[in-house]
């Protein structure tokens, strides 16, 4: 056998089986691409989420605050408000020895006026106001603020959707009983009531006196509810057609302003 025909012999068994197994292993050792590299978070300029947790563990939906607390404050100097008197300490603090003293347990440093903008003249002397603040007293003040929210959307609605009521003028007395009871229970409510006032087409006409009556009657009702008022005087003809609007007082003790 020739020298020749071994090496070709030789070099087809290596570009066979030897090669392939080479360039397998050189794939499975190469280095991923930047694509299936795991990216790299980036810091987030959303300001701080809030979250208040209750004595039995409740948890309230989390609110965001732009306020900083307690290592948020990068400030090394801050003016410190005193809790007892509520007015600056007539000396600046340093953040370091007010964090050191402070039982984070129970209370939080809180800096009250925000940082100004870097470019700014007031960025290059700036110290902030800052304050020491209960946790139970945040979270009490957090639940007082959620419960007047609630009660403000609640009145909103209320003012929103008006009640109309309409009443004949020579109304019958036990009719004239259920529709009274019903609008006194409307502003009760705190709820807008628009009475309209119309004479039947076919039918027996109210005196002056029945009509005076009836806006008497009505006006009884509105003194009975504490804090419902005339919030439109009557528009219209009497003994004819004629509106009256009436308003509730709201849950929160905000009246709804009068119209027009």
């Amino acid at each position: 056998m020739s020298s020749h025909h071994g090496t070709s012999t030789v070099q087809a068994l290596y570009r066979t089986f030897i090669l392939p197994a080479l360039q397998s292993r050189r794939i499975s050792h190469q280095k991923p691409s930047h694509a299936t590299l795991p990216k790299r978070r980036t810091f987030s300029t959303t300001p701080s989420r809030l979250v208040y947790r209750g004595s039995a563990g409740k948890t309230f939906k989390a609110e965001e605050r732009t306020q900083k607390w307690d290592d948020e404050i990068t400030s090394r100097i801050i003016h410190l408000v005193d809790p007892a008197t509520n007015k600056l300490a007539p000396q600046p603090s340093t953040r370091y020895d007010i964090l050191n003293t402070l039982d984070r347990k129970t209370h939080r440093l809180i800096q009250v006026t925000p940082d100004p903008k870097p470019d700014s003249p007031e960025a290059y002397n700036f110290i902030p106001v800052c304050k020491i603040v209960s946790k139970k007293d945040l979270f009490d003040s957090e639940r007082r603020r959620r419960i007047n929210e609630k009660e403000r959307k609640a009145d909103s609605k209320k003012v929103a959707s008006v009640k109309t009521l309409e009443l004949n003028w020579a109304i019958e007395v036990g009719d004239l009983k259920h529709r009274l009871e019903r609008m006194g229970e409307f502003l009760a409510e705190g709820r807008r009531v628009e009475i309209v006032l119309a004479a039947k087409k076919q039918g027996r006409k109210a005196t002056r006196a029945e009509c005076e009556g009836l806006l008497r009657r009505i006006g009884e009702v509105v003194e009975g509810v504490r804090g419902a008022r005339e919030l439109k005087g009557l528009e219209g003809k009497m003994g004819g057609f004629a509106t009256l609007v009436l308003q509730g007082k709201t849950a929160s003790g905000q009246e709804s302003g009068g119209e027009g």
